[in-house]
């Protein structure tokens, strides 16, 4: 039976025809016994009941080659047709699923009648029962004591409020510091007057010197002047009048 035709017999909307079929009304409640149907409407010709169909019947239904629907519906009414077996306990203590049901309205007065005298008023129990009846399942009817003591569902009532989880922040992660040669000692290296001095010598202006160190002429400026006191700058400036000096005294000596 598909979403339309089952809107059609039982006079509501398509739409809501397939919340029916695809939502179970059976949710957990503190009650064991569930809400009683409203009496037969006149005219109606079936009513939507959720079954709680056993997992072995199901199968059988979805392997049928009818419409899974259609197939519930016809097994359930061979199932009622079929005379009463005996009581027995434990044998029906299977895996159960909730399947919405169209029920025809004399199927389900005598469903109504099963399920107040052998299963306590649960219809929805009553109707897999009779489901896996219709397909060949020799179950029997489920003991009075063992109604009795089935566990009841309660219901959880309002969900708990989500706590986000506070960020987990990460220390930063230090690197290895760099392992750097030691710095020449201070008084090793030639000062700004010296400096001077060594370029004077060899002739040169500070425009000269910056040209041929690739340096700027403000900072051998600097570098004199005593402003710019690095010891590695001094030292590169120094190297650089030293190998300045070297090549004059070379080129004489080939001279």
């Amino acid at each position: 039976m598909t979403v339309y035709e089952a809107a059609q017999e039982i006079g509501v909307d398509p739409v809501i025809a397939q919340l029916w079929l695809r939502l179970p009304d059976l949710w957990a409640t503190e009650e064991r016994a569930p809400t009683p149907i409203p009496a037969m409407l006149p005219g109606v010709l079936r009513r939507m009941i959720v079954c709680n169909v056993p997992v072995p019947a199901c199968d059988q239904l979805r392997s049928s080659g009818k419409p899974i629907l259609q197939a519930a519906a016809d097994a359930l009414c061979a199932g009622l047709s079929q005379p009463l077996p005996e009581q027995a306990k434990g044998k029906f203590l299977v895996s159960r699923r909730p399947l919405a049901v169209p029920v025809p309205a004399e199927a389900c007065r005598q469903l109504l009648k099963l399920a107040e005298k052998h299963f306590g008023g649960d219809y929805h129990r009553a109707g897999g029962w009779a489901i896996a009846r219709g397909v060949g399942m020799n179950i029997p009817l489920p003991a009075e004591d063992e109604l009795a003591n089935e566990p009841v569902l309660t219901f959880r009532g309002v969900p708990e409020p989500f706590i986000p989880r506070p960020p987990i922040v990460a220390p930063p992660r230090r690197g290895q510091r760099e392992q750097r040669a030691p710095l020449p000692a201070d008084d090793s290296v030639p000062n700004g007057d010296e400096l001077r001095r060594m370029r004077e010598n060899l002739g040169l202006s500070q425009r000269d010197l910056a040209g041929a160190s690739g340096m700027s002429r403000g900072f051998v400026c600097e570098l004199e002047r005593g402003r710019r006191r690095h010891v590695l700058s001094r030292r590169l400036l120094a190297d650089i009048l030293e190998r300045i000096a070297s090549e004059r005294e070379a080129r004489r000596n080939k001279k």
